[in-house]
């Protein structure tokens, strides 16, 4: 995971988290189709991630930075058509959930609400993103960023 988390350390201080900026950057398209619907939400292929329009601004979000990620780190062609996206099941399903998590919710601005305690939809809000990713975002931190940040050779969590 150290890999993803450096990954995405270095897209956001590339280009932010603008997602439009980001996926332009890297020479993508995003397209937003209301012809998607039920399960299909979002799919990559080739420079293309497509997603389900009708989908609220942070799962639409998550689902573009989720793409991006397939787009860095695996061959091919992926499409998102499960009801829960945070599978750990599958490698690859979680390398790009995590590259989403970090690149939405960088750890230079993540560190204020996590010294101060704030509350996931506290968290999920700032960032415009679904308190299911501020929490594998916060696992993360726990058991990969933590030890970084701190020096400390013993992995928490």
């Amino acid at each position: 995971m150290k890999r993803v988390i450096e990954r995405a350390n270095q897209i956001h201080a590339e280009f932010g988290t603008d997602l439009e900026q980001v996926a332009d950057g890297l020479g993508l398209s995003v397209v937003y189709n209301d012809k998607l619907t039920g399960r299909m939400k979002e799919y990559y292929f080739g420079k293309t991630i497509v997603i389900q329009d009708a989908l609220p601004v942070t799962e639409k979000r998550e689902l573009v930075a989720h793409a991006i990620g397939h787009h860095l780190f695996h061959a091919g062609n992926h499409l998102a058509m499960q009801k829960r996206i945070y599978s750990f099941g599958n490698y690859h399903e979680k390398q790009a959930n995590v590259f989403a998590a970090c690149l939405l919710m960088p750890l230079s601005e993540l560190s204020a609400f996590i010294s101060n305690r704030s509350k996931t939809h506290e968290i999920a809000e700032y960032f415009q993103v679904r308190e299911e990713l501020v929490r594998l975002r916060l696992m993360v931190w726990a058991n990969f960023e933590r030890e970084l940040k701190s020096g400390a050779g013993a992995r928490v969590g």
